[in-house]
């Protein structure tokens, strides 16, 4: 189903591409030989100014660095990866103002990206500022006419020539990228011309009017001869204007284009977004002149310009069916994929942090199992401690005489600092006893003197064993 829907496209779109042939041959014929060469002239004067080639990385990596680039390496990868593919683009910096109204330095990339129109591949010379934190954060893209040149507005180009797409409102990295929005860029203005040429030879109410140009070199041409002749700017007759269909007759479709293999480009272009319809604008508030190459402006063709807009009309809705056709397969796969590789992303971080959460379990393992084998040893070392005191205390060892101390000195310490506690028990003893009426006032007034005087003579022992000992008092 797919090939046969893009063979379909594919057999419109060069009926359309003869039909724009054979009606160009027409104006050459009509048109004088200066308008040509002025059309030439503008074609040769921007192959001049044309920009070079991708640059390398270290030149990439220099002005990421002089616009102060947050995440210069995630951003140079994507800038190269773009540049690879639109190779008319070419990298520097520049005080740029921002459109929340701060001015500081900022990444630029300037100079033309291909875009097919009516069989044809022409250059269409665009500015795109790099915020400090890309690629997380949308760009901000410009479309820069030349002198002769000016800027058609609509729902994707302002009068000053910012550019608004879905893409940079929905932009959210790795998904979204450099090339993915230059590709869109290309289909959007394949389908509707960003820039027209200025009228030189009309007046009247038909002075503001224009038609789309190519004042940029097409992409697959370098030389004048073999140039494709460009649409001519001359616009309808003011005596003859453009009248609409009637009312079972098909109108321009406004839809979101399919991307179409641009000449020089191996990658598929990235699918359209297919959540957000644009709204239409009335053909009646756009002149028929601004979508549709004329002829000569004599009285003698109104008839077949109209006949003519009428066919293209039919063929522009044959090419919307087929693109409807072809979105609505391939939009909801292309959601899909998004959502499945920003799946793949939080898997691999999530493994990540598996293995490192495994990692440090296993060293927190390999601790404890030193440690429980420390307690094993303790804990029979203890068992064998307990079973060598039972037998000596079955074999009569006095309590007493377990401790020792390693000089005299500290051992009549040791014996004084026991006797001090002891007698501390029996006055306590002594109390308890009172309480319970074991005895009587004066027996315990006499035994407490006597304990307190044994008491007193021990305490003094320990201050002056301390002082021989060399310790505190």
């Amino acid at each position: 189903m797919m090939n046969r829907l893009r063979r379909s496209l594919s057999r419109e779109r060069k009926a359309n591409r003869d039909n724009d042939n054979s009606r160009k041959q027409s104006v050459r014929k009509n048109s004088g030989p200066s308008q040509l060469e002025k059309l030439r002239h503008q074609s040769r004067s921007i192959s001049v100014a044309a920009f070079p080639n991708a640059m390398s990385s270290q030149t990439v990596l220099q002005h990421l660095k002089t616009a102060g680039a947050k995440y210069a390496d995630s951003a140079k990868e994507d800038i190269l990866a773009a540049l690879q593919q639109f190779k008319d683009l070419a990298p520097s910096t520049e005080n740029f103002l921002f459109p929340d109204g701060k001015r500081k330095m900022s990444f630029r990339l300037s100079g033309t990206i291909p875009v097919p129109y009516k069989g044809n591949t022409y250059n269409i010379p665009v500015c795109v500022y790099l915020y400090d934190t890309h690629p997380y954060y949308a760009p901000v893209c410009y479309v820069r006419p030349t002198n002769s040149m000016v800027i058609k507005e609509s729902e994707h180009v302002n009068k000053e020539g910012r550019v608004f797409l879905p893409y940079l409102n929905e932009w959210r990295f790795p998904g979204y990228d450099l090339n993915g929005l230059l590709q869109m860029m290309a289909m959007i203005f394949q389908e509707k011309c960003p820039v027209f040429a200025k009228s030189t030879g009309s007046s009247g109410q038909n002075s503001g009017t224009a038609t789309p140009t190519n004042s940029a070199v097409p992409a697959t041409q370098n030389t004048a001869a073999n140039n494709p002749p460009y649409p001519t700017t001359t616009p309808y007759p003011s005596s003859n204007p453009y009248t609409a269909p009637s009312a079972n007759a098909t109108p321009y479709p406004i839809n979101t284009p399919f991307p179409t293999p641009v000449s020089g480009q191996n990658n598929p272009a990235y699918p359209p977004y297919a959540n957000l319809p644009y709204p239409a604008y009335s053909m009646m508030n756009n002149s028929a002149a601004s979508n549709l190459p004329v002829g000569s402006a004599s009285s003698s063709t109104p008839s077949y310009a109209q006949s003519d807009a009428i066919r293209q009309s039919l063929i522009s809705a044959v090419e919307a069916k087929l693109r409807n056709k072809l979105q609505e397969k391939l939009g909801t796969n292309y959601a899909e994929l998004a959502s499945i590789r920003q799946t793949q992303v939080d898997l691999r971080s999530g493994s990540q942090k598996l293995k490192t959460i495994a990692d440090e379990l296993e060293k927190q393992q390999k601790h404890l199992e030193i440690f429980v084998c420390q307690y094993q040893d303790k804990k029979a070392e203890l068992e064998k401690a307990l079973a060598d005191s039972q037998v000596d205390t079955s074999k009569g060892l006095a309590i007493d005489q377990v401790i020792d101390a390693a000089m005299p000195l500290y051992r009549q310490l040791l014996e004084n600092y026991a006797a001090d506690l002891a007698c501390d028990d029996v006055i306590y003893s002594l109390g308890q006893a009172l309480k319970k009426g074991s005895l009587t006032v004066p027996e315990y007034l006499k035994r407490v003197r006597d304990i307190s005087r044994q008491q007193f003579i021990h305490r003094a022992t320990m201050q002056k064993c301390r002082r021989t000992a060399g310790l505190t008092v």
